[in-house]
């Protein structure tokens, strides 16, 4: 336990075998690195990773317990692009561009939980409405964590949907940015390089454990509507 990817991964598993329980209160930093054999530094960098992806949740003169939604047991219901291209009247398009095993990106490997060296899987694909561009997406899958489809499988269903289908998602996590299309992003969307566009990142969950990391990007102009 000497550094703070294996006092993470010690953690992460005492979570997903059930020994810290959804809500409950984990031994402090000085318990864990005493515990562990390592620096109180070890465990804290650890444990904010940690927190940084919702898996734990910290509070001052509380202590740091197991986020309470990882117990969520109901399936997700997640929206799926096409409903939101045919809300809008338009004929929906969608074209499966990537399917590969990858090195994850830094994004990917912070959400996900994993190292450099884990090879996910990237799922890229984009979205039209009424033959323009709409939407760019891109997907990692953790084959450790859930099955993995077969290419053929995407070519007319988007990824999305096929982890609502087969995968027991929990919940997800939502993150909103303003970011400058670039590469393949651009060139799908129609836009120049630089071009400020939506960004909305996603992490799905089963449990207490991480599966799926999308970022999707639209065009300028595009307006995001919630409902509760």
């Amino acid at each position: 336990m000497n550094t703070w990817q294996s006092v993470r991964a010690e953690v992460l598993e005492r979570i997903r075998s059930r020994e810290w329980a959804p809500g409950e209160l984990i031994p402090t930093e000085e318990q864990l690195s005493q515990e562990l054999g390592c620096a109180r530094a070890t465990v804290n960098r650890a444990l904010r990773e940690l927190a940084d992806s919702g898996i734990i949740e910290r509070r001052r003169k509380v202590g740091t317990r197991v986020a309470s939604t990882a117990a969520r047991k109901a399936t997700l219901e997640m929206p799926a692009i096409r409903d939101e291209i045919e809300a809008l009247g338009a004929t929906y398009g969608y074209t499966l561009t990537v399917f590969e095993e990858r090195t994850p990106s830094e994004q990917a490997m912070r959400a996900l939980q994993v190292d450099a060296d884990h090879k996910l899987i990237l799922i890229q694909a984009r979205y039209l409405a009424d033959g323009e561009p709409h939407c760019c997406e891109s997907l990692w899958l953790n084959p450790q964590s859930l099955p993995v489809p077969k290419r053929s499988m995407l070519e007319s269903l988007p990824p999305h949907e096929w982890l609502a289908s087969q995968v027991p998602l929990t919940h997800s996590r939502y993150a909103i940015l303003a970011e400058g299309a670039s590469g393949l992003c651009a060139t799908y969307l129609g836009v120049e390089e630089g071009t400020p566009v939506l960004g909305v990142e996603r992490t799905n969950w089963v449990d207490a454990t991480p599966v799926s990391f999308a970022r999707q990007f639209y065009r300028p102009q595009h307006r995001l509507v919630s409902e509760e």
